[in-house]
């Protein structure tokens, strides 16, 4: 007890001093602007970081597929070097010589190579944590604590913020390298699911996020240097991070540990649509409001996405490297295709005297309104769909895992539904998909899986899911 304490106490501070230092890099430039317009500081710096974000996680996912990077094994030292020399020139002002955009972009390379990196390994030692429950506080507590300090360290000078970074960075990548050393890591992992089922529901995942990103780019960079730039200009960050952060902590609870980014999307998508379709009418009245809804929106799904990759990987068994990296990857391509979009929109306004805010509602909801329906389709497929009664075994697994199954099934002697029940379980699946599949409600699927449970002798699903991967290998 005393050990997992500490294990949460370690990954709390530690995962939340990183991200309260990515969050200081990201909306100040490393340190380079003292002013932001909602969290862009720098257009040449978003451009630069995001393209750089991009690069840096298909090298990681190259390397990942090649083997060169096993399970626990990315370094974090290349991130830390980059973000601490980033501060270090930002502070210093040794680079105040060059060019802004030179510098500008030199910040963003730097920042989008550490952030990507970080982001990685430290979601990769939450899937590693023994308990899952463990994983998940870590990451909330680091939220709570991220959120206390960039509310804090705004109120400091730029140089004392810099520096305050600087310490952070190197405290969380102390406490990093100690955790590692208490949790075990697997010594392989898959690239993508293997079910058809588990790659479309992440799929769904990614669009809902990396849409939304886009979106919130829109609305950034097209009101920039309009009559219309407070709907963003006048958001303060820590608001928006800190109903994000109280909201994923909502959801993280209800959800029982297992986040489903595309009900978060679904939950805030009426809320986003109304205030977009307000937008050309209203606009001027609505004021920073409709910035502060579009942005905690944004920052909701993205937290929840980290509790997903966790949740994911240690399902699914899939390497957490490759789900940071496309989350990570796609954000920062979105957010750039966003950006440039919304510079676009802006360019047309003025040249040709369309209103700014009509195009802007309609470049945003028909993105969002697409998405959605992608992620209101469901895809059963052939190997989820056995008809137990005729086939004898348990439903959507391969035939090795099958024979766990029934092996189980026949020694506690366990009833047709809870064998099929048994089979959805031992692939890792939630309540909520096999209520779904099944069609009954959520409720009556719990108490099938803790009867389930009580038969067998077991206490969690991912102990079920090893008696039964132990008794199909002993066949």
């Amino acid at each position: 007890m005393k050990n997992k304490l500490v294990s949460i106490a370690v990954g709390v501070l530690g995962f939340g001093l990183c991200k309260t230092a990515i969050s200081v890099a990201y909306i100040t430039a490393m340190g380079s602007v003292s002013s932001t317009v909602g969290f862009v500081s720098e257009l040449d710096f978003m451009f630069a970081m995001n393209a750089s974000s991009f690069v840096t996680a298909l090298v990681i996912i190259a390397l990942v597929r090649c083997g060169r990077v096993r399970p626990g094994s990315l370094s974090q030292v290349p991130a830390i070097v980059a973000m601490l020399v980033g501060f270090f020139l930002s502070a210093t002002g040794v680079v105040t010589g060059l060019p802004a955009i030179t510098t500008a972009v030199l910040y963003g390379i730097l920042c989008g190579f550490s952030l990507t990196i970080l982001n990685a390994v430290w979601l990769e030692v939450f899937v590693g944590e023994a308990d899952a429950a463990v994983g998940v506080l870590q990451i909330l507590g680091g939220l709570i604590v991220q959120c206390v300090l960039v509310s804090v360290l705004p109120l400091m000078g730029t140089l004392v913020v810099s520096l305050c970074s600087i310490g952070a960075m190197i405290v969380s990548a102390c406490l990093l390298a100690f955790l590692k050393r208490t949790v075990t890591f697997p010594t392989a992992n898959d690239l993508l699911p293997k079910q058809r089922s588990d790659r479309f529901v992440l799929l769904q995942a990614f669009l809902c996020l990396f849409v939304l990103v886009g979106v919130v780019g829109i609305l950034h960079t097209s009101v920039l240097g309009s009559q219309s730039e407070h709907i963003v200009g006048d958001v303060n960050m820590w608001m928006p991070l800190v109903a994000a952060t109280a909201l994923t902590a909502l959801v993280a609870g209800l959800t029982v540990r297992h986040p489903d980014p595309t009900a978060v999307y679904k939950a805030c998508l009426p809320l986003m649509l109304i205030i977009l379709s307000l937008l050309p009418f209203f606009g001027e009245a609505l004021g920073g409001l409709a910035g502060l809804v579009m942005i905690t929106c944004y920052d909701v799904c993205g937290m929840v996405f980290l509790l997903f990759i966790v949740d994911r990987a240690r399902t699914l068994h899939i390497s957490s490297y490759i789900l940071s990296s496309v989350y990570l990857g796609g954000s920062g391509l979105f957010l750039v295709i966003g950006l440039g979009i919304g510079v676009v929109l802006g360019a047309l306004s003025a040249d040709y005297g369309l209103s700014l805010l009509t195009l802007l509602a309609f470049a945003a909801i028909y993105p969002l309104a697409i998405v959605l329906v992608v992620v209101l389709r469901r895809v059963r497929p052939a190997n989820d769909t056995v008809d137990v009664a005729s086939a004898g075994g348990a439903p959507g697994i391969d035939d090795a895992l099958g024979s766990g199954v029934d092996i189980l099934a026949d020694r506690f002697k366990l009833t047709k539904r809870e064998r099929e029940i048994l089979g959805y379980l031992a692939r890792g699946r939630s309540a909520k998909f096999i209520a779904d599949t099944l069609v009954i409600s959520e409720n009556t699927a719990w108490a099938h899986i803790k009867r389930v449970y009580a038969k067998t002798g077991v206490h969690s699903k991912q102990e079920l899911m090893s008696k039964v991967e132990q008794l199909a290998k002993r066949q």
